[in-house]
């Protein structure tokens, strides 16, 4: 193989698992982010690691370099999902709200999916992901990714066997901070289907489909509402949760 060749070989290697990275992880892989933007972050960002991160061997066939190419990005998706689907639970959570509260059938476009999403689904996640990133939450995203080649060089990355068990344990970390989220105006609106079941039986004349309806929606957005005061919690501990899944993905890349 010619000089140049192994020269270029892994900065190619290199910029494809950034740019899996950077199709599938919260923020970048908004689809209202221009491929191009994102084409060019990431071989702006494999330029500079470029010289610093450690590669592999180059593959001596035209084979090889694919198979080590289809490996990188994706490699590169999977540490962007596991990032990304920490990130899902917040539009969970506001699709559940929305459920009680009756906003239900009203949705919006959702700036990261494209999608029709619940109402209160997108204001929690640009609310989260504006303290995500206020606390630096998007650098552990950076530091995960350059951990990757730490441990795993360029070339020689795969996807570890136990994916199917990081992929469960990313989803169960999901649906728990989807039902945190959810929990306060779950709660409250039960409080109110309560009362309202008694205020059937001890007042058959009021119509308690007609009250309650608008009752739950004020009691929801008051208990929502005084709630946003803790996001910032909310924000630092879906971050953590965050490290954890990508640290505990990157162990098993670097076995």
């Amino acid at each position: 193989m010619e000089v140049w060749l192994e020269e270029i070989i892994p900065l190619l290697l290199i910029t494809l698992r950034i740019t899996g990275f950077m199709v599938a992880a919260p923020i970048t892989g908004s689809r209202y982010i221009p491929g191009l933007i994102k084409g060019t972050v990431s071989l702006l960002l494999g330029y500079i690691l470029w010289p610093v991160v450690q590669a592999g061997p180059v593959p001596a066939t035209l084979g090889g370099v694919v198979g080590a190419a289809v490996s990188e990005v994706a490699v590169g998706l999977l540490l962007g999902f596991c990032g990304n689907i920490i990130m899902a639970a917040i539009e969970t959570a506001g699709y559940l709200v929305d459920m009680k509260i009756g906003f239900g059938m009203a949705n919006v476009v959702n700036p990261h999916y494209g999608q029709a999403s619940p109402i209160l689904g997108i204001f929690k996640y640009l609310l989260v992901m504006l303290i995500f990133l206020g606390i630096d939450g998007h650098h552990i995203l950076v530091r995960a990714l350059h951990r990757s080649f730490q441990l795993v060089p360029a070339g020689a990355a795969a996807v570890p066997a136990e994916w199917a068990q990081i992929g469960l344990g990313a989803a169960a970390e999901m649906f728990k901070i989807a039902l945190v989220l959810s929990c306060p105006v779950w709660a409250a609106t039960m409080i109110v289907d309560f009362g309202l079941g008694v205020i059937a039986r001890t007042v058959p004349q009021l119509n308690v489909f007609v009250v309650g309806i608008p009752m739950k929606t004020l009691v929801g957005l008051g208990i929502l509402s005084a709630s946003v005061g803790f996001y910032g919690v909310f924000a630092k501990e879906i971050t953590l949760s965050m490290q954890r899944l990508l640290e505990g993905l990157l162990g098993v890349m670097g076995r």
